[in-house]
Formats: structure tokens, sequence, C-alpha cells
């Protein structure tokens, strides 16, 4: 008998052996990613490294507000717990493979007619154990375990966008504040110019009307103001909430470029992209499917179950100490599926149809990570390039106000064209902001993009 069940273990190891395949890592492509047009102004290069985020953003009021975000961010927690649930399923997939033992002891007390009781004792220890023949439960451990990847990948890619809206949301506070002092100037400066206007129409130099104008841009000018500090308190709420505290101020420092070198944009590694979160939990996924699969196969094959009681009996004694007996017994079974209703095909079929999702995801994720920093070179360069041309419209929008004011003041020109000339000023001053976060933005996004904020 022991012979036989060998002899069929064998054969089905060798059949197993030949149909059971470890997983291959995909072969992951950066060739070309980089859009032909972005080249001239980027060098590409082969690599995965990239700052860590203390090197990235080296303002100490943000990296205090990330530090806190990392800390206290619900999602990130959660994420967290979701890894501990993962480790404690891949342990019990683990113990699938040892044996499993059960311990009982009973004892019992009959008479019968008023004879003397009879005493029965009896302790026992049962161990099962199957054995995996065919790597059912080989496969089963790998596919845990790529589970357990796939969610600290996840984990990962919470924290990288933690980081990313935790500074944005910073720089996005910082660019309003300046809008308001832009603002507030420019309030003030209409302030005074309705004063030299209402001189001047005292005067006879200047009419009613065009007063009226310059009061009406200033009213536009503190209702845009009330709109920048009702985007300000929000913003701080939505970061406080962020950041796992109640809603309050957040200590910032003055909007600036100037924190960035800017390297990334000019040397980008694209190799890094093989390291983003969502690539490595994509090719987990693709991983744990692929198992999967394996394990759906296995259930075709036959299983074998070693079993065997050790135990220790009394009877008729008058306590557990008395002689006893030692009984043993050992069973090996071997169960070969015949029938099941269909039911191991249709696993079958859900898992491979489950793999073919999992590779064409993945597929998508590397597009859409290909795509994500084309997206980003291509907002940075647009956005420095509209920031330098709006720095010279400004320029010559100062000038011009200058020259109406004066104009104005020695009777050679009319109030009209110096209130078009502030008004055009104040809407690219507010502009040039927006397109410096806008750089500072696609910077950032950039950097996620490539998998940074480890």
């Amino acid at each position: 008998m022991k012979k036989i069940i060998y002899s069929i273990g064998l054969l089905v190891t060798m059949a197993s052996c030949a149909t059971f395949k470890n997983y291959e890592a995909q072969q992951i492509k950066t060739d070309n990613i980089v859009r032909k047009e972005l080249t001239d102004s980027v060098i590409v290069s082969d690599t995965t490294a990239l700052l860590h985020w203390q090197d990235f953003y080296k303002d100490y009021r943000l990296q205090t507000l990330i530090r806190e975000g990392l800390e206290r961010n619900s999602e990130l927690e959660t994420a967290r717990l979701r890894i501990e649930e993962a480790i404690a399923s891949l342990r019990g997939a683990r113990r699938l493979l040892r044996p499993s033992a059960t311990m009982t002891a009973e004892g019992s007390i009959s008479s019968f007619e008023g004879a003397k009781p009879d005493k029965t004792y009896s302790i026992g220890t049962s161990i099962s154990w199957e054995a995996d023949i065919v790597g059912k439960q080989r496969n089963a451990v790998k596919g845990t375990m790529a589970n357990v990847e796939e969610r600290e990948a996840y984990r990962q890619l919470v924290k990288t966008r933690l980081i990313a809206t935790i500074a944005q949301s910073y720089y996005t506070l910082e660019m309003l504040d300046s809008k308001r002092n832009v603002l507030q100037e420019t309030i003030d400066s209409w302030q005074q110019q309705v004063l030299v206007m209402q001189a001047l129409m005292e005067a006879g130099e200047a009419e009613r009307g065009s007063i009226a104008q310059a009061e009406a841009s200033r009213y536009e000018a503190q209702t845009q103001l009330e709109q920048i500090n009702k985007q300000r308190f929000e913003t701080e709420g939505a970061l406080s909430v962020l950041l796992g505290r109640t809603p309050n101020t957040i200590d910032r420092g003055s909007f600036s470029t100037q924190d960035f070198s800017y390297q990334l944009v000019h040397h980008v590694p694209i190799a890094a992209l093989s390291a983003r979160p969502d690539v490595r939990q994509a090719e987990a996924a693709l991983r744990a499917a692929f198992y999967q699969v394996n394990v759906a196969r296995g259930a075709f094959y036959p299983s074998l179950r070693l079993s065997g009681t050790l135990g220790w009996t009394n009877n008729g004694g008058a306590g557990i100490i008395n002689p006893g007996g030692i009984l043993l017994q050992t069973i090996a079974s071997l169960a070969q599926p015949l029938f099941a209703n269909g039911q191991n095909r249709v696993n079958l079929s859900i898992a491979q149809s489950q793999h073919n999702q999992a590779l064409v995801q993945f597929s998508q994720t590397l597009l859409e990570a290909g795509n994500e920093v084309n997206n980003a070179l291509k907002a940075y360069h647009a956005a420095n390039n509209q920031t330098r041309l709006q720095k010279l419209q400004i320029e010559k929008l100062q000038e011009a106000v200058k020259a109406s004011h004066a104009q104005m003041l020695y009777g050679d020109g009319n109030a009209l064209q110096i209130i078009v000339s502030r008004q055009s000023l104040l809407a690219a001053q507010l502009q040039q902001l927006s397109s410096e976060y806008e750089q500072i933005e696609s910077y950032i996004t950039l950097f996620r993009a490539l998998g940074g904020g480890k």
C-alpha cells in the first residue's frame, strides 16, 4: 500500500512541477516614454535615483507639516492596518503547510443494577497533515505574499500622494497670501486715485463718471479680496483635516519659486517609473492572480492526507494512575477529484480571467504613468514660459500706469486711460502668481509621478 501511494505521489509531483511555474517579473521598458517634442529641453537618464522628500522640499515649515501628516493622517493609518491584515493572512496560509494536532480527554462511569461502577479514562492526540504534493498550498502562500506586497505598495502610494497634496496645499496658501497682498495694495492705490480724481474734478479737470468708474474698480478689487480670503480659509481647513487636526491657521512662509532647484525637469530619471508605488501595486496584483491560477489548476490533482492517533486508555481501574494501554493508529488517504459539478473548471476559468484583467491593468498603469510624466513636464515648461512673458507684460503695464497718471495730473490724458491700465495691471499680477503656482505644482506632480516621496 505504501509503495502504491508513494508511486502515485511521485507521479503527481512530477506532473505538478511541469505544470506550475514561478512568476517572472514583468519587463518594464521606458524607451520613448518621454514625448519627442520634450526631449529637446530635458535629458532622460536611465536611473531610478530620486531625492528623498526631505531633500526635495526644503522649506522647514512644509517639512514639519509633512511629518505631521505622515504621523496622523487617517488614510495612511488605514493603509498600514490593511498591511497588518494581509500579514496575518500570510501567517495563516503558511500554517496550512504544517500538521494540525488535536488533544482530547474523556472519562465515563457506568453501573448496571447497582453493581460496582466501571470507570473508563482515555487521553488521545490526533495529528493530521495534508502533504502539499502538487504545490497548491505553496502557490497559495506565494499569492498571499503578493497580496502583502500589493498592500505595502498601496501604502506607499497613499504616502506619496499625501506628501504631494500637503505640499500643493501649502503653496496654494502662500500663493493666496500673495494675491491678497496684491489686491490690498491695489485697493489702497484705487483709494488714492479716487482722492486725486476728486481733487481734479473740483478743479474742473475730471468728470464725475470717471470717479465712479474708479470707485467701481476699487469695489471689484475688494470683492476679489473677499473671495481670496474665503479660499484661504477653506484651504487651511482642508489641509488641517488632511493633517489629522482640527481646522486652524497653518504656519507658512512667503510665496517664492526659489525653494526649488528644478533639476528634475532637466534630468529626468525615467527608469524611476518602475519603482512607482502604483506600478509596483499593479505588478503585485498580477503576481497574486498568477498564483491563484496555479491554485485553481491544482484542484484537478489528487491530495494526500496523513493522519494518526496516539492515545492512552484505562478501562475498569479506580483511577487514572492504574495500568492502562497505549493506542496507536495511522491512516494515509489519497483523494483524486472526479466530479465537482464542473466547479473546478469554473474556478480555473475565473482565475485565468482575473489574471488577464490584472495584466491589462498593469499595462494601463504603465501607460498612465508615462502620460503623467509627460503632462507634468509640459505643464512646467508652459507655466515657466507664461511666467517669463507675464513678467515682461507687468513691467510694460507699470510703465503705462505711471505714464497715464502723469498725463492725467498735467491734463494731457484722461482718467479712463489710467483706469484701464490699472485694471490690466491687477489682472496680470494675479495671473502671474497663478502661473508661478502652476510651475510649482507641475514640479511637485513630476516628483510624485516618478515615484518620489519615500
